[in-house]
């Protein structure tokens, strides 16, 4: 059966005002009953919290990208960095949903100010009304990745980042799929806008692989 310790306030202040290191961190408080497992249990912890990259406490911030981080720790190293990179995957599609759907909407108000008639713009607020259940996150990459032993096993840290243009690319893609909706609003300065910046993301995306590809092949 669990125990569970009630830990006076006071305790608490003077600890907090103690000076605390490594040592006496993981040493039992009088009222733990198994110390050696309280004890081996602190040290873990430490440990885990010492191997932390800094990537995966603060984040890079980026207006053109969208990041999230995960962690896994498995027996098998292989298995550790796949598990850290499905968790992360999972954070990363919840702020790919807000972002896609933050730009479908700032995509309508920009149709709105283009004058255009009033069924058109209906159209398009139904047809991105459901965008967010079409979000892929297939467009990631890993950034950093981090592998430490734990005990007899591993664990991974992964960083993904995902370019805002992936999710620009989502929108278009959603718009594109409509034939009668596209030949009314391709014409439109907000339609234009958006395709520019998928194609020259593209382009810039190409260029960069084939100065990779040249490079390998020398």
């Amino acid at each position: 059966m669990k125990q569970f310790y009630i830990v006076p306030a006071a305790v608490l202040a003077l600890g907090a005002c103690s000076n605390t290191n490594v040592d006496t961190a993981s040493k039992a408080p009088s009222w733990v009953t198994d110390v050696a497992s309280y004890e081996y249990k602190a040290d873990v912890v430490k440990d885990n919290v010492d191997v932390l990259p800094d990537w995966f406490t603060e984040m890079p911030e980026d207006d053109k990208a969208i990041y999230a981080v995960g962690t896994a720790i498995t027996p098998d190293l292989q298995l550790s960095v796949d598990m850290a990179v499905i968790n992360a995957k999972s954070t990363l599609a919840d702020r790919i949903n807000g972002r896609v759907s933050s730009q479908a909407k700032t995509f309508i108000s920009k149709i709105g100010s283009d004058e255009t008639d009033t069924s058109i713009l209906s159209e398009v607020e139904k047809v991105t009304k459901n965008l967010v259940a079409d979000v892929d996150v297939a467009g990631y990459k890993v950034m950093e990745q981090k592998i430490v032993s734990s005990g007899t096993q591993y664990r991974s840290f992964v960083l993904l980042e995902y370019s805002d243009v992936e999710a620009q690319k989502i929108l278009l893609n959603r718009l594109r799929k409509d034939r009668l909706l596209l030949n009314k609003i391709s014409a439109t300065n907000a339609y234009k806008e958006l395709d520019d910046a998928v194609n020259a993301a593209q382009e810039e995306r190409t260029a960069e692989n084939d100065v990779i590809t040249d490079i390998l092949s020398q």
